[in-house]
C-alpha cells in the first residue's frame, strides 16, 4: 500500500474516533456539529451531525444512516426509524414515544433516561446500549437484542423496574 493510502486510511479512522467520542461526551455545543450538510429524511446520511433538542416528531426517517449523531432531548414522537443505523449516537433523554425503530442498528447507543413507551422495538440490535433509565412500558421487544446493553433502573414493559446491575436481560 502506498503512503498516501495509509494516511488517508489513518485520518478517516481518527476522524470516525473523534466523532465516537463526540457522541458520548456531555461537553458539546452545537457549532461543533461536523455534519452541516445532514438531511433528516428517509435513507438520509447525517454521520456525526448534531442536532440537539430537534423537533422530529413523526418524521420518516427509515433507513437513514445517523452513526454518532448528537440527538439529545430530540422530540421523535411516531417518528419511523425502521432500519436505521444509530450506533454510537447519543439519544439521551430523547422522546421516542410511539416510534418504529424495528430493525434498527443501535450498537453503542446512549439511550439514558429516553421515553421509549409503545415503541416498536422488534428485531432492533441494542448490543452494548446504554438504557439505565429508559421507559420501556408497552414497548414491543420481540426479537429484541440486548446483548451487553446496560438497563439499571428501565422500566421495562411489564412494569418490573430493572436492578441497577442489569445487564443483557433485566432482572
Amino acid at each position: 500500500m502506498r503512503k498516501s493510502g495509509i494516511l488517508a486510511m489513518g485520518l478517516g479512522l481518527m476522524m470516525l474516533n473523534m466523532g465516537s467520542a463526540m457522541a458520548w461526551t456531555d461537553n458539546i455545543r452545537p457549532d461543533q456539529d461536523v455534519n452541516t450538510i445532514c438531511e433528516l429524511k428517509a435513507g438520509g446520511q447525517c454521520t456525526g451531525a448534531v442536532r440537539i433538542e430537534a423537533n422530529l416528531e413523526g418524521q420518516d426517517l427509515s433507513y437513514a444512516s445517523m452513526p454518532t449523531m448528537r440527538l439529545d432531548r430530540a422530540n421523535l414522537k411516531r417518528a419511523n426509524l425502521f432500519g436505521t443505523i444509530l450506533q454510537l449516537s447519543n439519544l439521551k433523554e430523547a422522546d421516542l414515544t410511539l416510534a418504529n425503530l424495528e430493525r434498527a442498528h443501535l450498537h453503542a447507543v446512549n439511550l439514558q433516561q429516553a421515553n421509549l413507551s409503545f415503541a416498536n422495538l422488534s428485531q432492533a440490535n441494542f448490543l452494548d446500549a446504554d438504557l439505565r433509565g429508559a421507559n420501556l412500558t408497552g414497548a414491543n421487544l420481540t426479537g429484541a437484542i440486548f446483548t451487553s446493553a446496560k438497563l439499571g433502573g428501565a422500566l421495562w414493559p411489564d412494569g418490573r423496574v430493572c436492578s441497577d446491575q442489569s445487564v443483557g436481560t433485566c432482572d
